[in-house]
């Protein structure tokens, strides 16, 4: 139950930081935006372990599978990023929300344990989120006049492609808890994914393509993004180290959700009582989860 938890709250982190995600992309670079994020995090977290001297110690797979992890988060934005810049955000996320049934699957194959109920929950998840990017009968909304359908499928396959590596990379920062503690882990994934975006701005830059920086206004939607963003991994990795890296999936899967309401709530992209239920249906799959976990 405690795993279910930890999800659940790395779902709102995350949730939230997409919300935002929603504006940031649109005024700022993808590449820049990463940069920051992670450089961000990153130079927070530095100054907690000068603090405290506790610094990740050496283990090559632990160390290995964490900089594959922060490489693999670096592509996971960039097509979560560019799937929000072009919106809509109840397509967008939802379909990055695949990556649950990915990363479950993953875990039982890896031979984690997973009982009856964390089955029916996913699957009625998945479903879910399948009915959260189907266009509404009967919706008129001006926003959705230039929402194309072949707009909406490009889309939903960045939100996929999202979805894949997502789950791959938060395999590997399990993997990597089973060694290192959630921070350490934590750690190396921002650090090694700051390093991997220099690398593809160094090439952006030998390119010459020209590059939107943050202005005042947005700078702090980006520090608030990145903190939520670190936060988010950080709620799994600790949810993961509790022995239940399926049940922290499945409370992790419901971000789709957090991020809807947050881009409804916030900046007044309406959604439809028919997405409404399916966001339901993902809350009562979740606390059904709760309640009969091991």
């Amino acid at each position: 139950m405690t795993s279910i938890i930890w999800g659940l709250l790395g779902a709102i982190f995350i949730g939230v930081s997409d919300g935002i995600g929603r504006v940031t992309t649109q005024r700022v670079s993808l590449n820049i935006l990463i940069l920051f994020i992670m450089g961000i995090s990153t130079f927070l977290m530095s100054i907690w372990f000068l603090l405290t001297w506790d610094w990740p110690e050496w283990h090559f797979y632990s160390w290995l599978v964490s900089f594959s992890s922060g490489f693999l988060n670096v592509i996971a934005l960039l097509f979560l990023f560019q799937a929000l810049a072009r919106g809509p955000v109840y397509v967008a996320s939802p379909a990055a929300s695949s990556f649950s049934v990915i990363l479950v699957t993953l875990n039982v194959l890896s031979g984690q344990p997973i009982n009856s109920t964390q089955i029916i929950a996913i699957i009625v998840v998945f479903f879910s989120i399948i009915m959260l990017t189907r266009p509404s009968k009967g919706l008129q909304l001006p926003a959705l006049e230039y929402y194309s359908t072949k707009w909406l499928r490009v889309t939903a396959l960045l939100g996929v492609g999202t979805g894949i590596t997502v789950a791959v990379r938060f395999f590997l920062a399990q993997e990597a808890v089973l060694i290192l503690k959630p921070t350490h882990a934590l750690y190396l994934n921002r650090f090694s994914a700051l390093i991997f975006v220099i690398i593809l701005l160094c090439w952006e830059f030998y390119r010459k393509h020209n590059m939107q920086w943050p202005k005042h206004s947005t700078l702090f939607l980006i520090v608030t993004q990145s903190i939520l963003e670190m936060l988010s991994l950080g709620a799994f990795l600790f949810g993961s180290t509790t022995g239940g890296r399926v049940g922290v999936a499945i409370g992790f899967s419901a971000f789709a959700a957090i991020t809807t309401l947050t881009s409804w709530i916030w900046l007044g992209e309406k959604v439809s009582l028919q997405k409404m239920f399916w966001i339901g249906i993902i809350a009562i799959s979740i606390v059904a989860s709760l309640i009969f976990s091991p």
